[in-house]
């Protein structure tokens, strides 16, 4: 905790200090305050162990953020207090700290950087992300990243990122991750509204035991139809090799088996697909994204396939009152000698609809039902968790 409040207190000073001396298109700091209330009815996502727990979070967070003609810059700090009633040895502090630095060199060339690091104790850290459960254990991410966007002429364009991100785990039996991805894309205006794109990129995940490099290719389109409607769809193909080591008993004469490790390495080809179809109207808002991919999969042994669908819309009612449907299906799966010595075969869904009254622009309460089911193949076992939450969250802007 002690992080938390010297990361806050150093963002407060420095929004404090810089408005002094910059000349800013806009710049404001906005404390803002969550508190929410839970009932969750098996929060380990336990197939035969369900425990049944009220949850109270408080959520205080700080978020800067600075605009000129060429810079763009925003950093967040946030602390999560859970408290689990009847069962306080459940009790966490989850912290995130997010920095994004955007800034144009030229009309033609821009530059991004990012960075972050969390610690979370949370079982569905993940499960709205990649589907997989996790234990209450410890981990501590750790992210960043830079990219940059260059116009070549007034129809083509090159785009250059990579991606750094490490996962630690302070328990022995969860493995910690590192990976590194990198890519390169060219994207042409075909149309008034419509562009190919062509990309190639690499991904590089070391696990404790093994170590797994991926290169791939696509090509794609991006087209607006109707203003509102935007449809992105990339389609291609990827190479993995996977270096792990296997325990194997060899014969030393004249009677003796001894155990040796030895490093085993095997090669995979599959497909890459990532495609979404967003819609931005007045009142309503839907966005619906497929994508099948090599991932990586924190809190497992190695990397798994993912197939991934999600899927929400918001419709605004009146102006205060709006509601919400969002779901997701993940299904990551590894064959055993694929990705390493591991099976992997893990199947979730979730759907949660919701409802949300705003008071005014920055401040609104939110009261949602979710119902979540994980099928694990590899033990013919299911586990299910129903969770209904209200959350009030409330922002200020200083410095406007």
């Amino acid at each position: 905790m002690k992080t938390a409040y010297r990361f806050l207190i150093s963002l407060f000073l420095f929004a404090l200090i810089v408005p002094a001396g910059a000349s800013c298109d806009e710049f404001k700091v906005i404390p803002s305050l969550a508190l929410k209330e839970t009932y969750n009815d098996n929060v380990f996502f336990s197939p035969d162990n369900r425990i049944k727990s009220w949850i109270t979070n408080v959520t205080p967070g700080l978020e800067l953020v600075n605009k000129t003609e060429r810079l763009d810059l925003n950093l967040s700090a946030l602390v999560d207090i859970a408290r689990y009633h009847g069962e306080s040895s459940l009790d966490s502090e989850n912290q995130d700290y997010k920095g994004r630095l955007s800034y144009t060199l030229s009309p033609r060339v821009n530059v991004q950087a990012e960075g972050g690091w969390s610690r979370s104790y949370l079982p569905d850290r993940d499960i709205y992300t990649t589907g997989l459960v996790l234990s209450n254990i410890q981990r501590d991410r750790t992210t960043a990243g830079v990219s940059g966007n260059w116009v070549l002429t007034e129809r083509l364009t090159a785009g250059a990122t990579y991606f750094y991100e490490k996962d630690v785990y302070d328990s022995p039996t969860e493995s910690d991750v590192e990976g590194h991805q990198v890519s390169l894309g060219l994207y042409h205006v075909l149309g008034v509204a419509t562009k190919g794109r062509f990309n190639i990129g690499y991904a590089g995940y070391r696990y404790s035991a093994q170590d797994t490099k991926s290169y791939w290719g696509t090509l794609g389109i991006e087209h607006r139809f109707h203003e509102l409607w935007t449809i992105i769809a990339d389609v291609g193909a990827r190479f993995a090799q996977t270096k792990y080591d296997v325990q194997e008993l060899q014969f030393v004469p004249p009677i003796f088996l001894v155990p040796v490790t030895v490093e085993k390495t095997s090669d995979d080809w599959g497909a890459v697909v990532r495609s979404s179809l967003n819609y931005a109207g007045e009142k309503t808002s839907f966005s619906l994204s497929f994508n099948y991919d090599l991932a990586a999969a924190s809190g497992r042994s190695g990397p798994v396939e993912r197939t991934a669908l999600l899927f929400n819309i918001r419709h605004r009612l009146i102006y205060e009152f709006s509601g919400a449907l969002s779901a997701g299906y993940f299904l990551n799966k590894a064959s055993a000698g694929q990705f390493g010595l591991t099976e992997i075969d893990e199947e979730t869904f979730w759907v949660r609809p919701s409802l949300r009254y705003e008071f005014t622009k920055d401040v609104f309460i939110d009261l949602a039902y979710e119902y979540t089911k994980t099928n694990y193949e590899v033990t013919n076992t299911n586990a299910y968790r129903n969770l209904v939450y209200v959350r009030l969250f409330a922002q200020h802007a200083l410095f406007e």
